[in-house]
């Protein structure tokens, strides 16, 4: 996909929209070569704990690197929490304190793009052909880019190889019939066979089981629910059954726990179906880690993500909110974030990224497979809709189908 030649705007057009969307500012952001001497203003730049990047103080070496060339912007570093993330930038937003650029996942790229409050991006550099398609495609809604991937996130299944011997498990099980033949043995030698997130986005968990299942979230036109056919129920009594059959810890079905005191920290999980391999060997001994091909229903699936940077239009310094993307977009940046935080690039061009690190580096292998989740306005909202039924049913024993019924209900409604 030539995404640029695609989907390209006019000088015109994109200064005719920048300056709608900066509330008549007086200073058209459409002079893409304007000296870097010559843009300024302040950026907030709102992000969040990346594996082991936690601190803002983090960025700052590379906020002075980009003053070198724009010494007339100011980037303030504002380090967000995941817990409450949205809620935190809807609050910002309604009191008309919204960040210049913030870190977005797809499924939020459709419900800021349709109130019309992201600047595109389709011209914000030249080489978006060194960019994976898939990356591109993840954040553009309505044939328009609203991001800069920064990251591509595969959530990499693995075995403990520590646990399966204690269990007598020859090898890590690749499909759900494997699963169900290894559980029995791993929870009999004291250990769970995996671990199923309750409060965790169901991008990466009741989702990924469904898309593995054969099934989808939404039909084509994404019109009405269509989880909770035969493909939807089939996902629902595989993970109820991990349930019944205490194959899972309890405690992650409805508590969010720090990593680290998870059966999954420590190291008490036989197969752990995605994960962040940077911040798990943090807690688990890289020794023990098998990674293995992502797991098959029906269908192979590995859940995980796209992470891009976008730009609100109500900025009031667009082109230097344009110019820290485009820094943070350049290889040299990414090859350090990327290796500190062990995800993979969304550019072609850093192969070999993780030559010395064959766990990480296989990823690349399986993204082909990689579901990131649905791309509507309302994504975030339906995955609300839905997990109270799904937690009805692991918790309370309701029955799987009505569950889905119920829960499809609500969101044909809000469809």
């Amino acid at each position: 996909m030539k995404h640029k030649a695609k989907v390209a705007v006019s000088a015109a057009v994109t200064s005719a929209l920048l300056l709608a969307a900066c509330s008549g500012e007086d200073e058209s952001p459409e002079q893409e070569n304007a000296a870097p001497e010559d843009v300024s203003g302040t950026v907030t730049f709102w992000t969040y704990p990346f594996s082991t990047i936690t601190e803002a103080s983090w960025w700052q070496p590379y906020v002075d690197e980009f003053n070198e060339e724009y010494p007339n912007v100011e980037v303030e570093v504002v380090m967000q929490a995941w817990q409450g993330r949205e809620e935190s930038l809807v609050t910002a937003i309604t009191g008309n304190n919204a960040p210049d650029v913030v870190y977005f996942n797809p499924d939020f790229v459709p419900k800021y793009a349709d109130q019309d409050l992201l600047l595109p991006m389709d011209d914000l550099r030249e080489d978006w052909d060194q960019f994976y398609d898939s990356s591109l495609e993840a954040m553009t809604w309505d044939d328009t880019l609203y991001g800069q991937p920064m990251l591509m996130q595969l959530q990499t299944s693995y075995c403990n190889t520590d646990v399966l011997e204690e269990a007598g498990v020859a090898a890590c099980p690749t499909t759900w019939d494997e699963f169900r033949d290894a559980a029995p043995a791993i929870r009999e030698a004291g250990y769970y066979a995996t671990e199923y997130n309750g409060v965790s986005t169901l991008n990466h968990t009741f989702y990924m089981y469904l898309w593995q299942a054969g099934g989808e979230v939404l039909n084509e036109d994404m019109t009405e629910a269509t989880f909770n056919g035969p493909e939807g129920l089939q996902a629902l009594e595989f993970i109820q059954e991990m349930v019944d059959n205490e194959w899972v810890p309890q405690e992650p079905l409805s508590i969010a726990e720090p990593f680290e005191q998870t059966e999954a920290g420590q190291g008490n999980l036989g197969y752990v179906m995605g994960a962040n391999l940077a911040a798990t060997r943090e807690f688990v001994d890289p020794d023990v880690i098998e990674t293995v091909p992502p797991m098959s229903g029906v269908e192979q699936v590995a859940s995980g993500s796209v992470g891009a940077w976008s730009v609100f239009n109500t900025t009031e310094s667009p082109e230097a909110a344009q110019a820290w993307v485009r820094f943070l977009g350049e290889p040299e940046f990414l090859e350090d974030f990327l290796s500190e935080s062990g995800y993979l690039s969304p550019r072609t061009d850093l192969d070999g990224l993780f030559a010395d690190d064959p766990q990480i580096a296989g990823g690349s292998d399986y993204l082909e497979y990689l579901r990131t989740g649905v791309q509507h306005p309302k994504a975030r909202e339906i995955i609300d809709m839905i997990r109270p039924h799904i937690q009805s049913v692991l918790l309370e024993g309701a029955d799987p189908q009505e569950a889905l019924d119920a829960a499809a209900e609500e969101v044909n409604g809000a469809l």
